[in-house]
């Protein structure tokens, strides 16, 4: 099973050979594509080769692409692989608004009670956040999503809007960026459609349906972010700038555990038991069966 995030930040070429990523610098290094989850490639010097974009579609692994600023801007995934693809595909277009409204509710639901959790394990108040998760309505009508997050990131990094520049903000970007590819890919292989999500509908947006699943999430890779990475990070001129050693750090948010079931997974592992979970949610119209993370304590 895929278990490896690879990231490239100096000039290479890459290449296929023997079912393998070689990475060509002062050194040839060889990867099996069947230990990468994960492929970052944050150099405007790398070259690669169209084979090995194509064995690394066809082997899952969710490709990263980095910009100026060393921040994802664009994530290569694989066409969908799923052998029961055009029936998963058919269930998800028929979805009717009730059924998406409560896969919505119940996203938000285990978003706030995440995000709960957080303020809780770094001694905030809680309790209004709790009762937040407790009252939210098929759709989320009331908003009870934005009212929390308002609340949630003031105590947090005392930043109600998110729209400061800071290191914080670049960090959790990032963080969400990595995430995100990995919830892209599994719904790939699932077979289901990325642009047609359950509450986001953005014609321009391509992965609707990713940024659903994200939801809970989210408050997992805050965790990471205010916990350890920012305990690691070494101040630079720029309180922008994420470091090396902090996008190393960041990537590395995919072997973190949460709970889904009484377990503990890797988010690596746990996205695709709740994409798997989510398929399985709209095949028998039961929401109860849709698995999302919780926040280890």
């Amino acid at each position: 099973m895929a278990w490896r995030s690879v990231v490239i930040e100096n000039p290479a070429h890459l290449k296929l050979r023997d079912n393998k990523m070689i990475i060509r610098q002062e050194e040839d290094v060889a990867i099996p594509l069947e230990d990468i989850s994960t492929l970052v490639l944050d150099s405007y010097g790398i070259t690669i080769s169209q084979n090995l974009l194509a064995e690394l579609s066809s082997a899952g692994v969710s490709t990263v692409i980095c910009d100026s600023k060393h921040l994802p801007s664009a994530t290569l995934m694989p066409y969908s692989q799923a052998s029961r693809g055009a029936k998963v595909a058919k269930v998800q277009l028929s979805l009717s608004a009730p059924t998406k409204k409560q896969l919505w509710r119940k996203n938000i639901i285990q978003k706030i009670a995440n995000q709960a959790a957080i303020l809780a394990k770094n001694n905030y108040p809680s309790e209004d956040l709790v009762e937040l998760s407790r009252t939210v309505r098929s759709g989320d009508i009331s908003n009870n999503e934005s009212t929390a997050a308002r609340i949630y990131f003031d105590r947090l990094l005392q930043d109600s809007t998110r729209r400061k520049p800071t290191w914080f903000n670049s960090a959790l970007n990032y963080g969400y960026a990595i995430v995100r590819s990995n919830i892209a890919r599994s719904i790939a292989a699932h077979g289901l459609i990325a642009s047609v999500g359950i509450n986001h509908h953005s014609e321009l947006n391509q992965y609707n349906l990713v940024d659903d699943l994200i939801e809970s999430f989210r408050p997992l890779v805050d965790d990471f972010i205010v916990s350890t990475a920012a305990s690691r990070h070494i101040s630079t001129d720029d309180f922008e700038v994420l470091s090396k050693t902090d996008r190393h750090l960041i990537v590395d948010i995919l072997n973190q555990n949460v709970i889904i079931q009484s377990r503990k997974y890797p988010i690596r592992l746990a996205t695709d038991i709740m994409v798997d979970s989510f398929v399985k949610a709209i095949s028998e119209d039961d929401v109860d069966e849709l698995l999302l993370p919780i926040v280890i304590s």
